[in-house]
């Protein structure tokens, strides 16, 4: 009784790949490789290697859609250009947000930043990821690409706030209490 046999084991590894919403070997792997990417983006270290793998961590969620899975029953059309739509704002939040930041790094120093999009919302570049995560979810309607990306969204709103309750309060104070206040996190108060 205690033993499986061959036959058993092949059984339950074709149960684990097969196209009816089981979870597949290659998700599996996935996970453990997302999990991996995560932790390593927030080790100290070399600041391009951070990069690299933060940048990993938050685009391989997107890879997702080419995993066989089931998929959500929506008016495919419609959803696709609004789900398009909403990839191409966030690229431009992102982009517009990332040359609001590099300026200000290269004028300003370490100053606290509220232009451009920073006038409006603490984390342009969350929501800017944000906007890519549900647009990309709208285009392929795929179930998996959408777990992944609503546990992207819970790293992404407690790396904001953990960000703003011991880093950016810490470093500038009142003034960004003032500042947060003023607007909202990831939505214009």
């Amino acid at each position: 009784m205690g033993y499986i046999n061959s036959c058993e084991l092949a059984a339950f590894v074709i149960k684990l790949t097969n196209k009816e919403g089981c979870l597949m070997v290659n998700q599996i792997v996935f996970l453990f490789l997302f999990a991996f990417v995560l932790i390593l983006a927030e080790q100290p270290g070399l600041k391009a290697i951070r990069w690299l793998m933060l940048s990993l961590g938050v685009f391989l969620p997107l890879v997702t859609v080419a995993f066989v899975q089931p998929r959500f029953e929506l008016d495919f059309f419609w959803w696709r250009i609004a789900g398009g739509l909403f990839v191409l704002i966030g690229l431009a939040l992102l982009l517009w947000s990332w040359r609001q930041w590099c300026l200000a790094k290269v004028e300003k120093g370490e100053n606290l930043l509220t232009a451009g999009p920073y006038a409006w919302v603490r984390h342009p570049q969350y929501l800017s990821l944000i906007f890519i995560y549900v647009g990309w979810w709208w285009v392929w309607s795929a179930v998996y690409s959408f777990y992944f990306g609503m546990f992207m969204l819970l790293i992404i709103w407690l790396k904001a706030y953990f960000e703003e309750k011991f880093d950016l309060t810490k470093k500038f104070g009142q003034r960004y209490l003032d500042y947060s206040a003023k607007t909202g996190m990831f939505w214009i108060k």
